[in-house]
């Protein structure tokens, strides 16, 4: 089954297909949620940074976006309707055979799954290693490969050569590959670490080396992600991906 195919199931957006539309439907319950994936391990670290994602998403683009960072488990009945979810951590973690199921089901179907590597002065091993050992139990076949700088996720909003965290530890990501598209895309720079806040509303790391600058690359990158995620189905009428990728002019240069 192909990704506008999954969209239309899970999300019952073919019966609105006559009506006027927003980006993701119409009302709240249609609108894009940006998901934290909880398992057993540090599945919190950065909690509400995907509030942050949401909020930037929503005003940088025409997708309508659910305001608040949503919690939810590979096995939860909300999961199989949700495009798109991100995983962070930094420390060594195990799914249990229901949750891996239930992930293969749902990338196998078209959802698109953003990992973090959260590790703070250098990603985590013990992060990466369990990510790698986990996708390799769902994918045998399927290896983590470096995303090539010419892929459409790097142009599929703004355009950008490399994927910026809160550190720019690897100029590159990772991905899994289903088919003609990524289903799981791996990130090294601590992504999250970049959107995190504090209580009072101000952020609660300054990037590495590249200040706020670099803050606002990592959101750019995080903004792709989701278009990516969503261009595939949208690109006719709802995000205007023609424009997005011919008319844009923007462009950020991998750092020295």
């Amino acid at each position: 089954m192909d990704r506008r195919r999954f969209l239309q199931t899970t999300l019952a957006l073919g019966a609105l297909a006559a009506a006027p539309r927003r980006a993701f439907g119409i009302g709240p319950a249609q609108d894009l949620h940006v998901s934290r994936i909880r398992y057993d391990g540090n599945w919190s670290v950065h909690a509400g940074a995907g509030s942050t994602w949401a909020e930037e998403v929503g005003m940088r683009t025409s997708v309508d976006v659910s305001p608040q960072e949503e919690t939810l488990g590979f096995e939860d009945r909300r999961f199989a309707e949700r495009p798109f979810a991100f995983l962070a951590g930094d420390r060594d973690f195990a799914l249990r055979d229901g949750e891996q199921e239930a992930l293969r089901r749902w990338l196998e179907l078209g959802g698109l799954l953003f990992i973090d590597n959260a590790g703070q002065a250098e990603p985590s091993e013990a992060f990466d290693r369990a990510v790698r050992r986990e996708l390799a139990r769902l994918f045998p076949k399927e290896p983590l490969s470096r995303i090539s700088p010419e892929h459409v996720l790097y142009r599929s909003f703004y355009r950008l050569d490399y994927p910026a965290g809160r550190a720019i530890r690897k100029p590159w990501a990772e991905g899994l590959a289903i088919g003609r598209r990524y289903g799981v895309i791996l990130s090294h720079n601590d992504v999250l670490g970049a959107l995190a806040r504090e209580p009072g509303g101000r952020f609660a790391a300054t990037p590495t080396p590249g200040g706020e600058s670099q803050r606002e690359m990592a959101m750019r990158f995080a903004v792709n992600v989701v278009m990516y995620a969503m261009c595939l189905h949208y690109k006719d009428d709802q995000v205007h991906l023609d424009y997005l990728l011919h008319n844009r002019k923007w462009k950020i240069r991998r750092p020295e």
